[in-house]
């Protein structure tokens, strides 16, 4: 993407101050920064230095300036406006936001973590995407699902879906040899396998984020490329957290199925599930979906079937364009984050903003 920012588009004498730095990362920076006219009017600035940052990361906060124009959800952080300044001796493209203090979801998500607080946020995340002027039904897929680009709110139980600069235009049609974009232990398989990323994508990192919630941990074991190949050429789940309740679960199911055909969508059924629904919010100990034991029971005893030679070839193919040569790097906040053409590795995909 090339874009030209004119000389007449630049401001010199900016309405807002920018304050200290809260988040580095791929992208750039973010800082807090405050309307001059009004002390009081807090907001978060994410920006890119115009003159040193490289072209994909200019690439994605104009993809992300452009997808939070469209989208209007109180369950999505609220776009606030965009600028270039020209700051000292360099210029800067920037994104506002509003500004979101009580850290992100990755922050808070392990075994205290009660399930009733997981089963709030999931709702809230199941929103962003459905609820009318938002991420899905405005025509988007986020393609970067996980707690860690989950803003919380004020109340309890509230959050708010941020860092859209993976986001996709969603495509119709079958198309293989798409650009994988997001992290790679919460990608479905079929983004492993280079087909292009949907709604049915969003869900599955949903699934992959519940995991994260309930256990504060990345939803697969980090054996590196080895769980890339598992993830997308086998038949092989994450591991359902036992904690959860036998209703938790079942949604889980819902959004973890390897066939993106089969998975829940969040606007008429996910949405509608016990899980998530007001009778879930109250529901009895004696509750119990009989029928869900059979489904996981023959999930435990079901064989992988073996993968075939074509199968191997392209497993090798599409894990070799996901890990870099030097390896990926696996820990909790150095996930690889893939953003358009080029693979990049940094130490956090998304700070709070």
């Amino acid at each position: 993407m090339v874009i030209d920012f004119s000389t007449s588009q630049i401001s010199t004498s900016s309405w807002w101050l920018r304050g200290k730095v809260i988040g580095r990362g791929c992208f750039g920076t973010v800082n807090v920064a405050v309307n001059k006219s009004n002390g009081d009017r807090i907001f978060a600035v994410k920006s890119v230095n115009l003159a040193t940052c490289i072209p994909p990361q200019l690439d994605s906060l104009e993809n992300e300036i452009r997808i939070l124009r469209s989208v209007l959800s109180p369950h999505v952080v609220r776009f606030l406006g965009d600028d270039v300044t020209r700051e000292g001796t360099g210029s800067f493209r920037n994104l506002h936001l509003e500004y979101m203090p009580r850290g992100t979801l990755a922050d808070i998500a392990g075994q205290d973590l009660e399930e009733d607080m997981i089963r709030r946020f999931t709702r809230c995340l199941v929103s962003a995407e459905t609820h009318s002027l938002s991420v899905h039904t405005c025509g988007f897929v986020h393609c970067d699902v996980k707690a860690r680009n989950v803003l919380l709110g004020e109340e309890p139980g509230s959050a708010k879906l941020a860092d859209f600069g993976s986001g996709l235009e969603i495509q119709t049609g079958n198309q293989t040899g798409c650009e994988a974009r997001g992290s790679p232990l919460w990608m479905a398989p079929e983004v492993i396998r280079g087909e292009c990323q949907g709604p049915e994508s969003d869900v599955w990192s949903l699934g992959c984020t519940i995991i994260e919630m309930a256990t504060g941990k990345p939803p697969w074991i980090d054996d590196g490329a080895e769980t890339l190949r598992t993830i997308g050429f086998s038949d092989e789940l994450p591991k359902f957290p036992a904690r959860l309740s036998e209703t938790g679960r079942d949604f889980l199911e819902k959004c973890l199925r390897g066939d993106p055909g089969e998975r829940w969508s969040c606007d008429d059924q996910l949405l509608q599930h016990p899980f998530l629904s007001c009778s879930a919010l109250s529901e009895s100990p004696r509750h119990v979906f009989d029928w869900v034991d059979s489904v996981f029971e023959e999930e435990e005893a079901a064989v992988s079937e073996p993968v075939s030679e074509s199968s191997s070839s392209l497993a090798r193919e599409r894990i070799g364009n996901l890990a870099t040569s030097g390896g990926v790097i696996w820990e909790s906040d150095g996930w690889l984050v893939v953003r358009g053409a080029e693979t990049h590795i940094c130490g956090g995909s998304f700070v709070n903003t």
